[in-house]
């Protein structure tokens, strides 16, 4: 019976788990990134798309939150957070063909966020990368633009350059 117990004991202490297996920086296996408060968040790729002129359809975009925004040559780089973790979710970024008569001139844009019906509800944070070259006013190098996010205070200046 002596025998029996020990080995019992040897058998679940040597058990392991995923919640209970550690690696050298202290997190689970599974873990990605931990942040505050002990969530854990898994790292999705950046998503690459191009900017385009026409009109939006309101009724197919779902809530998105900008997070932070920078503009790099003819490039915007976007990092958004969402809920899903289901299913694909797609991104356009659609700009008004109109543009105000100002100067610089403004033109407005929208980020449209396509979840295709999921309804996880997993917090997701994601870079897009955007070609914006066709929301400029002249395609002409140092030509200025301000685009206005729909529902965001502060305008990105964009400055078209030629590669």
């Amino acid at each position: 019976m002596k025998y029996i117990f020990i080995l019992a004991l040897v058998i679940f202490a040597s058990c392991k788990t995923v919640d209970n297996v550690k690696s050298e920086n202290g997190k689970t296996n599974n873990e990605q990134t931990n942040s505050e408060g002990g969530i854990v968040e898994r790292k999705y790729e950046p998503i690459e798309i191009k900017a385009e002129i026409g009109r939006i359809e309101r009724e197919q975009t779902t809530s998105v939150q900008i997070i932070k925004s920078r503009i790099e040559g003819n490039t915007l780089f976007l990092k958004i957070g969402y809920s899903g973790g289901c299913e694909k979710h797609n991104f356009k970024v659609i700009g008004n063909p109109m543009i105000s008569k100002s100067l610089p001139p403004i033109r407005s844009i929208e980020l449209v966020h396509l979840n295709s019906g999921d309804t996880c509800r997993e917090y997701i944070e994601q870079q897009l990368i955007i070609d914006i070259s066709d929301l400029a006013y002249e395609k002409e190098n140092g030509s200025k633009i301000k685009l206005q996010f729909s529902g965001i205070e502060e305008m990105l200046m964009f400055t078209y350059t030629s590669e």
